[in-house]
């Protein structure tokens, strides 16, 4: 039995472990990150105090085994009334934080309702109010600021925590007993960095013997991302962690025009991560899904739509043959 940990939030993480919860023989640990703050999430924050239940919502429910009709219940969406745009999911956590005190705890509870394969681990227990400092002085507060803010027209000076955040004694024993551990993919500096800054993070997974498998990102954020390379996203998570990954994931399928064209109307031209490294670390294959994702602009809330993403099954088969090498 091999322990493999993945490190991230939001659509990243779900696509991931969707797909590798049927890999028999492993024990899954999914830290989820903290730090987001917008639509339904960040009322919840807000109006009663709770961490944040979204990203963690979307893991128990790509973890689940129960019927897809209890997924859909996770992931329903209210429609109208004072419920509007929040999702039951995020609700029934926050419920079960109120009523547990403790938010890990009552992660815990939902997990034996829905039959979850592995564990969903909060990675602080801390309020994480997520800041960026620009090279001009300007201050970002809060994730979905950062989100929809173009951090790239003046540069990120440093990306840090309000308040002194620490991983999770849960957390910390899943970094120092895994086998393997996958590093995103996901939107970086609002799904993956937050991550890696956490006060114990850096030292944890410097401690673990685990290997370091990192799916690079089909495409790059504009205003955060935008004309990255494969190498950028290396070099800048080295630095961030002090440790050298292990495997590099790269994407060699090219999405079709109908994708491309839906991407580029949100995201401008030439936000595909191009492929530079040539390193015996790097391994190919082709992840790309083939579905094309049409955005619900009934929305109440703002939801970030991915038109290009991976494929959970290619994903998985991949991941599963570097597990098996490795």
């Amino acid at each position: 039995m091999k322990n493999i940990v993945t490190i991230g939030g939001g659509t990243g993480s779900y696509t991931v472990l969707s797909g590798l919860k049927n890999i028999p023989n492993i024990s899954i640990s999914a830290i989820v990150s903290m730090a987001d703050d917008g639509g339904s999430t960040g009322v919840l924050r807000d109006e009663l105090g709770v961490l944040p239940p979204g990203d963690v919502r979307q893991c128990l429910v790509a973890l689940s085994e129960h019927s897809d009709k209890v997924r859909k219940l996770m992931n329903y969406r209210f429609q109208n009334g004072a419920l509007s745009g929040h999702s039951f999911g995020n609700i029934f956590l926050a419920a079960l934080e109120k009523v547990t005190g403790d938010f890990a705890l009552g992660v815990e509870i939902a997990s034996e309702i829905l039959k979850i394969k592995g564990k969903v681990v909060p990675i602080t227990k801390d309020k994480a109010d997520l800041l960026v400092e620009l090279s001009n002085g300007k201050i970002i507060n809060g994730e979905n600021a950062i989100q929809n803010t173009n951090v790239q027209r003046n540069g990120i000076k440093k990306i840090f925590y309000k308040n002194k955040i620490s991983l999770s004694e849960h957390a910390k024993v899943a970094i120092l007993n895994a086998d393997a551990i996958i590093l995103g993919p996901g939107n970086y500096y609002c799904s993956i960095v937050p991550n890696l800054i956490i006060g114990g993070f850096k030292e944890a997974i410097n401690k673990s013997r685990a290997k370091i498998i990192f799916p690079v990102n089909l495409t790059n954020k504009l205003g955060h991302t935008a004309g990255w390379r494969v190498s950028d996203y290396v070099r800048d998570i080295e630095e961030r962690i002090g440790k050298k990954i292990d495997i590099i994931l790269v994407n060699n399928k090219k999405p079709n025009p109908a994708q491309i064209k839906a991407y580029e109307s949100e995201e401008g031209k030439g936000a595909l991560v191009l492929d530079d490294l040539e390193e015996k670390r790097v391994v190919r294959a082709p992840l790309l899904s083939l579905r094309v994702v049409i955005r619900n602009k009934k929305e109440t809330f703002q939801v970030s739509r991915g038109y290009i993403r991976h494929d959970p099954a290619k994903l998985t088969n991949s991941i599963k043959t570097i597990i098996e090498k490795n």
